[in-house]
């Protein structure tokens, strides 16, 4: 394995619980009824659902626009929230100075990747390829995503070790020919190996071990 390709929320940070109650604000502000439960089914399909899909339920498509937008600054303005995982930016720093070239897939919207980066401090440059939802047609659970991810990073999918946290995640780097680590930030160990996962940790930082272990 020579590439490493990131997931972003569940991996480096956890942005769900932001995301989620900027969406629901502006949802209010525009007088959308919704809850959290709405979300779940859309959680790592790219957060623009969380907006799009109460409002056409209302019959409010001519809001869609506006309260997107709403929702991004509502999420901006709360970035001093944001949870990012102690391991994440030592395990970049890690790989990087072990040689490894780094990749970034995420289902999110570039404007909050790119603001969920700088919140946690970690140098966009740190990835040779950053995908976001915009960049890709299918989403996970489709190895579109990932697939496109390594010819980015100009890799064969065989090189490349994915690091995930959700089931979807799982099956999309599965699909797409790749060994996946999967963290147990959002599921539980066992339901992470049967949707695929050939490594499972606690904590990323063990990741070091794997692709060391892995040469």
């Amino acid at each position: 394995m020579k590439y490493i390709i990131f997931d972003m929320d569940g991996v480096i940070v956890n942005s769900e619980p932001i995301i989620m109650k900027a969406a629901l604000d502006a949802l209010a502000y525009g007088g959308v009824a919704a809850d959290k439960s709405d979300f779940m089914q859309f959680i790592g399909a790219g957060e623009e659902h969380f907006i799009i899909f109460p409002c056409r339920r209302a019959g409010r498509e001519d809001l869609i626009e506006p309260l997107t937008e709403q929702m991004f600054l509502n999420f901006e303005s709360s970035l001093d929230e944001l949870e990012v995982f102690p391991s994440a930016k030592p395990l970049i720093e890690g790989l990087k100075e072990a040689g490894f070239t780094l990749g970034l897939v995420s289902s999110a919207a570039r404007r909050k990747l790119m603001a969920s980066l700088n919140a946690a401090q970690i140098d966009p440059s740190s990835f040779d390829a950053i995908l976001s939802g915009s960049d890709v047609t299918e989403k996970k659970p489709s190895p579109a995503p990932y697939l496109l991810g390594a010819e980015r990073l100009g890799a064969d999918p065989s090189q490349c070790l994915v690091i995930e946290d959700a089931l979807s995640g799982v099956k999309s780097a599965k699909s797409a020919g790749m060994t996946c680590a999967a963290v147990t930030t959002s599921f539980s160990a066992e339901e992470l190996k049967e949707a695929g996962a050939d490594y499972v940790v606690d904590d990323i930082i063990e990741v070091l071990k794997i692709v060391s272990e892995g040469q």
